[in-house]
């Protein structure tokens, strides 16, 4: 009887710390950096995120136990934002200035670079590099970054690590291998030993569509067993998920960012903190008011603007999702360059279809214009 009780009072005492390590992160109005301010108040030892508390390989009988540092900044809303290109495929930026510079006016308050919708495979690592550095001196401090380090090799993914540290990057966005067909068990070690050497907290990224499938339940064990990896943005539009999610937020802290435009209503209720999204760098209108909706529990004002991003994604349905926002961009007078590959005919038409109706949205909307020399 004795080791049944003594069970049962360690596995208490396990919830009430994580519970205890999450309410300490998400304390309004308390900066991130003062966490061992904030831990010592309390008569807590905080853990510190860096090398000394990073193992190189997983250890699985640590689920329970571990103690992760969740950033409280990556509540919210974060704008994946393009890469405008000029027609020799180098970014255009000045066009990437401007970028910025219209979602900072629309309230935008975070930016994830380098991802999906960044068409980072399209850019070599010194220009993905030059984005960190460029956003992060026109944003000047207004805004969060997430910075995705996607490559091919893993010497690649460190050093786009490093330039996302000089950025001031409050964390990291990894997805896996794209190109040769790793199995997903080798996939799992390659996360797993990269993740441990790199210098911010990680965030699986899971995009299947886009690059090898880790599968969610492997994912979540990262997260379970890797104490640099803090969590994931799932891309995958997969509603099936999220029972998974939902199971393993209960048993370790995570930070869960969804990245499907179209199941941020639903994401929210299963415990995701954020959104990472690319409708957002076009039309923030749109996500910043629903996220601040679904916050408030105004389900009925975050249903109807979730039928509003749902519009959207239907009508760009035939477009690469990338191309969708930066032709939306387009409606609203900003120059986004030429997009990576000539469209056909066919793809013309729907680029066209699709621009008038965006245009019609912006008058019926009243989104606000974009004002000449601004």
């Amino acid at each position: 009887m004795r080791p049944v009780i003594w069970w049962f009072l360690r596995t208490r005492w396990v919830q009430f710390w994580h519970e205890r390590r999450i309410l300490i992160d998400l304390l309004p109005g308390v900066s991130d950096h003062s966490t061992e301010a904030r831990c010592s108040g309390l008569g807590l030892r905080p853990r510190l995120m860096g090398p000394a508390s990073v193992q190189t390989k997983p250890d699985r009988s640590s689920f329970r136990l571990m103690d992760k540092h969740l950033p409280r900044d990556l509540a919210g809303v974060f704008a994946a934002l393009p890469t405008p290109f000029v027609s020799r495929g180098d970014p255009d930026w000045q066009g990437l200035d401007a970028l910025v510079d219209f979602g900072l006016e629309r309230g935008l308050r975070g930016f994830c670079l380098g991802g999906a919708t960044s068409e980072y495979l399209a850019c070599s690592v010194e220009h993905r590099v030059e984005i960190f550095d460029r956003v992060s001196r026109r944003t000047n401090g207004r805004a969060r970054l997430i910075c995705a380090v996607g490559g091919e090799h893993a010497g690649q993914v460190k050093q786009l690590a490093h330039a996302a540290v000089n950025s001031g990057a409050i964390a990291l966005l990894l997805p896996p291998p794209a190109f040769l067909p790793y199995a997903q068990e080798h996939l799992v070690d390659f996360m797993a030993q990269v993740s441990a050497d790199l210098p911010l907290p990680v965030l699986v990224y899971h995009i299947p569509q886009c690059t090898r499938d880790l599968g969610i339940a492997n994912i979540l064990q990262l997260i379970a067993t890797v104490p640099n990896i803090i969590g994931l943005k799932d891309s995958s539009g997969e509603r099936g998920n999220f029972a998974a999610i939902r199971h393993a937020l209960a048993q370790t802290p995570m930070a869960f960012l969804i990245g499907s435009d179209d199941l941020l209503l639903e994401a929210f209720e299963h415990g995701t903190v954020g959104a990472i999204s690319g409708i957002a760098s076009a039309c923030p209108e749109l996500i910043l008011p629903l996220f601040e909706a679904l916050r408030a529990g105004n389900s009925q004002k975050a249903r109807a603007l979730q039928t509003d991003v749902d519009e959207f994604i239907r009508r760009a349905h035939d477009l690469p999702s990338p191309w969708a926002v930066k032709l939306a961009l387009q409606a609203r007078g900003l120059d986004v360059g030429t997009l990576a590959w000539p469209m056909g005919p066919n793809l013309s038409q729907e680029a066209r279809t699709f621009q008038d109706w965006f245009t019609g949205q912006i008058a019926a909307k009243a989104f606000s214009p974009l004002q000449p020399g601004s």
